[in-house]
C-alpha cells in the first residue's frame, strides 16, 4: 500500500493508530493534515488490507461449528438521490412481524477454535443459494455444525462436506447449543454501533473489519502494530472510482417492486 500511496509512511503510521483506538473519520484526519474524505478513502483501503490478512476458517475431526443469521435494517446512508423508499422516522427502524423484507441478513460463523466468517448474503431472509455464499468463506468439511431450524442451511451444509447438522429450535437453543454464534452476534452489534449506522452499500468492508478484530483478540502483538504491518505489506483493489461507483447490494429487490409496493414497505 505505502509504495502505492502520494501519502508519506508517517501519515499512515498515525492514520492506523487511530484506526486502532477506534477513532472516528474527523479526528484522525484533523490530525494526518487531510480532509474527511480522504480520512474515509485511507480507512477503505485498510479495510482491503485487513480482509488479504483474514486466516481462513479451521475445520475438521473434533471441530464444533454454529451458523445463524442476523438481520440488520438496509442502510441508504450517502446515497443523495434515488431513494427506492421513504426514510424511516428518526430513531426508528423498519417494523413488521416476522423477518422483514427490509432488513439484510448477514451469515455468520464461528466454531470453538474462535475462527469467524460474517458474509452479508441476503435481502430478507435468505434461501439456500444465499446460505451457500454465505457459508463459502467458512471452511465447514468434517465439523460438526449447529444451525436454528431453517431448512435452507441443509443443502448448502451437506455440499461443504459437513459432518454433521444438528438443528435446534428457539426453545432447545440454549447456550451450549448457539451459544457461541449468538455472542458473535451481540459483539457484531456493538462493533457497527460505535460507527452510528453504517451504509448497506459498505457493510461487507466493516464486516471484514469485525472479523479482524476478533482474530486480533488472540493474537499477542497490539493492533497497532498488525495494522502498520498490513499497511507496510499488504495491498488493495479498488480505486477511488471503484469505491464511488460501487453498487448499492440487493438492488434488484427494488427494480422488482412497482410504486405501490415501495410505498407499503416504506
Amino acid at each position: 500500500m505505502l509504495a502505492l500511496s502520494k501519502l508519506p509512511a508517517v501519515t499512515w503510521a498515525s492514520y492506523v493508530e487511530g484506526m486502532a483506538a477506534g477513532e472516528s473519520l474527523a479526528r484522525p484526519a484533523a490530525r494526518c493534515g487531510v480532509c474527511v474524505k480522504t480520512s474515509w478513502f485511507m480507512r477503505m483501503r485498510v479495510l482491503e488490507a485487513m480482509r488479504s490478512q483474514l486466516q481462513p476458517m479451521r475445520g475438521g475431526d473434533g471441530v464444533s461449528a454454529q451458523a445463524d443469521e442476523l438481520y440488520l435494517n438496509e442502510s441508504f446512508s450517502g446515497r443523495r438521490s434515488g431513494m427506492p423508499r421513504g426514510p424511516h422516522a428518526n430513531g426508528h427502524g423498519a417494523r413488521s412481524r416476522g423477518i422483514s423484507s427490509l432488513k439484510v441478513a448477514i451469515v455468520a460463523v464461528v466454531n470453538d477454535l474462535g475462527d469467524c466468517t460474517a458474509v452479508l448474503a441476503a435481502h430478507g431472509r435468505p434461501g439456500a443459494e444465499q446460505i451457500r455464499a454465505g457459508l463459502a468463506p467458512a471452511r465447514v468439511a468434517g465439523s460438526e455444525v449447529s444451525t436454528d431450524m431453517h431448512s435452507s442451511c441443509d443443502a448448502p451444509l451437506a455440499e461443504a462436506g459437513a459432518a454433521s447438522h444438528n438443528r435446534y429450535g428457539a426453545a432447545d437453543a440454549g447456550e451450549d447449543e448457539l451459544g457461541m454464534v449468538n455472542a458473535l452476534h451481540e459483539r457484531l452489534r456493538g462493533f457497527l454501533w460505535r460507527f452510528r449506522g453504517v451504509s448497506t452499500r459498505r457493510l461487507q468492508r466493516y464486516l471484514w473489519w469485525f472479523c479482524w478484530e476478533e482474530h486480533a483478540r488472540r493474537s499477542d502483538a497490539s493492533r497497532e502494530a498488525m495494522l502498520r504491518s498490513h499497511v507496510a505489506n499488504g495491498s488493495y483493489v479498488s480505486t477511488r472510482r471503484d469505491l464511488e461507483e460501487e453498487p448499492q447490494p440487493f438492488w434488484d429487490f427494488w427494480e422488482s417492486r412497482d410504486e405501490s409496493d415501495v410505498s407499503n414497505l416504506a
